[in-house]
């Protein structure tokens, strides 16, 4: 069974679905309201709760509770009884989901209420209880609550069975060590006691919706229907925040499945529940069933919103929800008063990306083999396989710098940036335009007129061989540890988006780029760059287009929110190291620019692609002059998308921050265009690879190979070189393989933050050498060693921004460098011919 919620526009013929679908029942013919479950080290678990498997309550049938726990190891398994019981038999506490346990907190159970509090943990194919955390300071059951930031919170409940409902607002901070775990009464409760409330966490807020409050009547008690809303937001540390009073529902939701399912980055959905006292005072045998409805609370514009309805007979209440494999699971429930159901459904939020977005993505992959096929018969020599023969049109080669820059990983990044804060990264490429004319004047003319293949080239002719050696090799780490990185982080973000298994996608970037880039060198990834710019500006001034479009109000509504709520702001001022404000920002981005037009082989090397120095100039503006349009459209996307969504309470923005972007590309843009969208983002991953292996393939048999096999003809060289590249690109696919499997990303995140500090030091050899005559080889090895050292001691024991590392790793490298130099004043520096002065004809800078 499936349920599909559509939100559409007959213009655009877009898409944004929620599915509602059947998972496995529970092995128990009868089912139970009042479980618990949560997930334990990737499997979904579910224990207790009760039913009347003797006969319904009006034939005078008796409650049962269970001790009985469940486990499902994927969706695709049957559910599994295990051997170990609960404590005791409870139904009707809460449960939640934290590190690898799940935490069962309260309930009831024949007797009464209890205050236990217990763990359950999967491993090993069994299940663990874990009987060691503190007790709740008062027996409890009925009550509501959620995990916010590893700190359990819950209000009201009952204390006993006969008695009234419970107003207290209760925490527990799981952060903190097991030995100082403790329950705490946090501040009050502004609404009335109550029982069978909804709890919800969204927007680092902890909510509490409808329930019942009890009232006594004779002996016993009667329950009516509430429809308030509270929020609860921390305040400086844990226990102090502020209770908030929002709107009322619209309808009761009592004993809907809680915690209310968090969707997106802003909406709290409530499927059903007990929305009238009508319905809740009818006895089963006339009961028509609880509420189908969906309703949503739209957190930023604190407005309720009718979200569609359940497949029919779908309804539960008393029953746990669970985040599990990205959707929200409710285990079995009541489905008629005194009648369970051991159905298990699942909610998932999942744009449909359709045929003609798959056609689009296969036609552009194809596209880019057939231009590797094209310049397969091209590539007869090294210069032409590494260079493309010198023959590239200076717009195309400046595209190509704009291209390797902006990786997937950056296009997806920035609009995010964005949408959860300012402009203030406008400043990387303002700075771009103040590097252009210091690399066209200073550097351009050494890396064109000593006719190298590679940066470091230069490096050898002014110092020596050990030092070209050491440049060369620290390049071809750095690019070896962020190949699996700019695969496997785009790879999330489309397989969420498109259904694609995650592996299915890494394989395809890493498969097509490896190919095009073996069979058509350079020429193949400059006229693939090309088009990938294009389709990818393309597409995001598309989507910026389609966003504003869909705003009421249009570009006014997006200023006047975007200048009531800071997100134009470009400059913060102030003196804070630690934070990206206005002399941050300037240094920091001037200098990591420096480090990527004056030192890396992958930019380097496309404007010595180009016929002559004044076309390698051109290539260089274009670049520059490309950045400060399109760093518009995508800081521009960022705040629309924000205003959209603010602005929009019926529409849902993805719930990874890092998949805002591509889904909403599925999910608003016409189909055809969205797929050839997203096929841009493979292919800004596959540019990054394929820049990757033809540079460092490039490095290797230039810088390292020609000194290992001295005598090896052209020929051979070239033959290894496409060898060397497939190898390059299997390591890259494999790579992000493993950290897909293996979940090792922070292993590649410390590596490419090691690498990226010696990125500085190696910007500022090129300085030593081209701008002094006193620097020599051991100078320049101490200036990469000592940059490298100071940048790594700065990150470790300070708490500099990252943007400012380097500035920290060229301005070292070059006062370390130069000092050593002097220290050893003897060994020949090969200034002459070497330096701007020498070469070019200028005066001497130092």
């Amino acid at each position: 069974m499936l349920l599909v919620l559509v939100f559409s526009n007959p213009f655009l013929g877009f898409s944004q679905e929620l599915h509602w679908q059947v998972l496995p029942s529970l092995p128990d013919g009868e089912g139970f309201a009042g479980m618990y479950a949560g997930v334990s080290n990737g499997v979904l678990l579910a224990a207790g709760g009760a039913n009347f498997p003797k006969g319904r309550p009006w034939e005078g049938g008796q409650k049962v509770w269970y001790d009985r726990i469940f486990y499902l190891a994927s969706p695709g398994n049957s559910w599994v009884e295990t051997d170990q019981k609960l404590p005791a038999p409870l139904g009707y506490g809460l449960s939640v989901s934290f590190d690898d346990y799940v935490l069962l907190v309260g309930g009831s159970h024949a007797a009464g209420h209890t205050d236990a509090v217990y763990g359950l943990v999967f491993e090993g194919g069994a299940v663990r209880v874990d009987e060691a955390f503190p007790s709740l300071p008062y027996p409890l059951a009925n009550m509501a609550g959620a995990l916010l930031d590893g700190v359990l919170m819950l209000v009201g409940g009952q204390v006993k069975p006969d008695g009234l409902a419970d107003s207290r607002f209760l925490y527990l901070d799981l952060n903190l060590p097991r030995e100082r775990l403790q329950w705490r009464e946090g501040p009050i409760f502004p609404g009335s006691s109550r029982i069978q409330a909804v709890a919800g966490v969204v927007d680092k807020s902890f909510f509490i919706l409808s329930g019942f409050h009890l009232t006594e009547k004779g002996e016993g008690w009667d329950r009516h229907l509430l429809r308030d809303a509270y929020r609860f937001s921390f305040v400086d540390q844990v226990g102090e925040g502020v209770w908030e009073k929002l709107p009322d529902l619209p309808r009761g939701v009592a004993a809907a499945p809680s915690p209310a399912f968090s969707i997106g980055r802003s909406h709290l959905l409530i499927a059903g529940g007990i929305d009238t006292d009508e319905r809740a005072a009818l006895g089963a045998i006339d009961h028509p069933g609880f509420s189908e409805q969906l309703l949503a609370f739209h957190v930023p514009s604190q407005q309720w919103v009718d979200m569609g309805s359940l497949p029919a007979g779908g309804s539960r209440v008393t029953a746990p929800s669970v985040l599990w494999e990205k959707q929200w699971v409710v285990p079995s429930g009541e489905r008629f008063p005194g009648v369970r159901s051991p159905s298990v459904s699942g909610l998932a939020q999942r744009p449909v990306f359709g045929w003609l977005n798959w056609t689009s993505l296969g036609v552009y992959l194809g596209l880019m083999l057939a231009i590797g096929f094209y310049f397969s018969k091209q590539e007869k020599t090294t210069e032409n396989y590494f260079l493309a023969g010198r023959k590239i049109p200076w717009w195309a080669a400046g595209l190509s710098i704009y291209g390797t820059q902006l990786s997937a990983i950056t296009f997806m990044a920035i609009p995010v940036v964005v949408f959860a804060s300012d402009w203030r990264l406008i400043m990387g490429a303002c700075m771009i335009l103040l590097i252009v004319p210091i690399v066209v004047r200073f550097y351009l003319p050494f890396f064109r007129r000593v006719n190298i293949l590679t940066a470091y080239q230069y490096l050898e002719r002014r110092f020596d061989r050990n030092v070209r050696s050491l440049g060369s090799i620290t390049f071809i780490l750095m690019q070896l540890a962020r190949m699996g990185v700019v695969l496997y982080l785009p790879a999330i973000a489309i397989s969420s988006v498109t259904g694609m298994p995650i592996l299915l996608c890494v394989g395809i970037m890493g498969v097509f780029s490896t190919l095009y880039t073996v069979l058509g060198g350079m020429e193949a990834v400059i006229w693939t760059d090309v088009i990938q710019v294009l389709v990818l500006l393309g597409g995001a001034v598309a989507a910026l287009v389609i966003a504003i479009w869909q705003i009421d109000g249009g570009l006014p509504k997006v200023w006047q929110i975007g200048i009531a709520e800071g997100k134009f702001r470009v400059l913060e001022w102030g003196w804070d190291y630690r934070e990206l404000v206005f002399w941050v920002a300037i240094i920091g981005f001037f200098f990591l620019n420096v480090i990527s037009y004056t030192s890396d082989q992958v930019v380097i090397q496309r404007y010595l692609t180009v016929r002559t120095e004044k076309e390698a100039a051109k290539s260089l503006w274009t670049n520059g002059l490309i950045s400060v349009p399109g760093i518009f459209v995508f800081l521009g996307l960022g705040t629309v998308l924000y205003v959209l969504y603010q602005t929009n309470p019926h529409k849902i923005g993805s719930s990874n921050p890092e998949e805002l972007l591509p889904y909403y590309i599925v999910s608003e843009m016409p189909a055809g265009v969205a797929g050839m969208v997203i096929a841009g983002i493979f292919a800004a991953s596959m540019s990054s690879l394929d820049s990757s292996m033809n540079s460092i393939s490039t490095a290797y048999i230039s810088d390292l190979h020609r000194f290992i096999r001295p005598g090896w003809e052209d020929r051979r060289n070239l033959r290894l070189a496409k060898w060397l590249t497939v190898w390059i690109g299997f390591f890259g696919t494999l790579s992000a393989v493993w950290i897909a499997l293996a979940n090792v990303g922070f292993i590649f995140d410390l590596f490419q933050k090691l690498l990226g500090m010696i990125g500085g030091a190696l910007a500022g050899v090129f300085i030593l050498g081209i701008f002094t005559r006193r620097a020599n080889a051991k100078g320049a090895v101490v200036g990469i060693l000592g940059g490298s050292t100071v940048t790594f001691l700065a990150s470790r024991f300070t708490e500099t921004n990252g943007y400012l590392f380097g500035a920290i790793g060229v301005v070292s490298c070059v006062l370390l460098g130069y000092l050593a130099s002097l220290f050893f004043p003897a060994e020949p520096t090969k200034a002459e011919g070497n330096t701007y002065n020498s070469l070019i004809g200028r005066k001497r800078v130092i």
